[in-house]
């Protein structure tokens, strides 16, 4: 498999802009475009918060992800959330979640991340089926969200 992760810079937030667009059409999610490069910018301007990166198969764009940094007394300080991940429909079934999901583990251990921690839509079956594969397991509480 021929996959390459590239780290986004400021200037490439409007290719990303275009596959969060996609993703969230895909996955029945509201997209709010300001809200996306607000947070984008954020992001990229802090390294400690994170990284984005665009997923290459080849030349080909294949999709992004984006890794988060946060911390928890349960998680034994900074754990790390795999925010997003898309793959786009063409490319998928060719392994590259799973490449991902070994880079992003990669990642979170030069960072001294002792846990990585993801969300998958209930409905999304395939995705869930990866994230078995890679050794996650699904929590036994729910996620609650209140926005402030």
């Amino acid at each position: 498999m021929n996959v390459l992760f590239q780290l986004l810079s400021e200037h490439e937030i409007p290719a990303l802009l275009r596959l969060m667009r996609e993703f969230y059409a895909d996955q029945h999610m509201r997209f709010d475009e300001h809200v996306a490069r607000s947070g984008l910018q954020k992001l990229l301007a802090d390294p400690s918060l994170g990284q984005a990166c665009f997923i290459y198969h080849g030349a080909d764009l294949a999709g992004y992800f984006v890794l988060t940094f946060c911390f928890s007394l349960e998680f034994h300080g900074k754990f790390a959330l795999l925010d997003e991940l898309y793959v786009r429909e063409p490319f998928r079934g060719r392994h590259l979640g799973q490449a991902v999901i070994a880079f992003a583990e990669s990642a979170c251990k030069q960072a001294g991340v002792k846990a990585l921690r993801l969300e998958v839509g209930r409905e999304n079956e395939a995705a869930q089926g990866l994230y078995r594969a890679c050794g996650f397991v699904r929590d036994e509480r729910n996620l609650f969200t209140k926005w402030l």
